[in-house]
């Protein structure tokens, strides 16, 4: 079944309409979903970052991708 998804992180906002493996019976069903088979996320201590860390992720005070 197709299902609607927005997702804001950091006031951007994404919204997809993406194929669900069944019918969800509740919002905590589909976020489960999202993040064990649709979200891919990094993160690192920007502060204390390696060099490499900081060219893995592009990292530029103020800039957000």
């Amino acid at each position: 079944m197709k299902i609607a998804v927005e997702i804001t992180v950091f006031n951007e906002v994404i919204t997809k309409v993406v194929e669900y493996p069944g019918i969800p019976q509740s919002h905590a069903e589909v976020i489960r979903w999202l993040m064990a088979e649709k979200i891919d996320l990094r993160w690192t201590d920007y502060e204390n970052a390696p060099v490499e860390d900081k060219f893995v992720f592009d990292l530029k005070d103020g800039v957000s991708h």
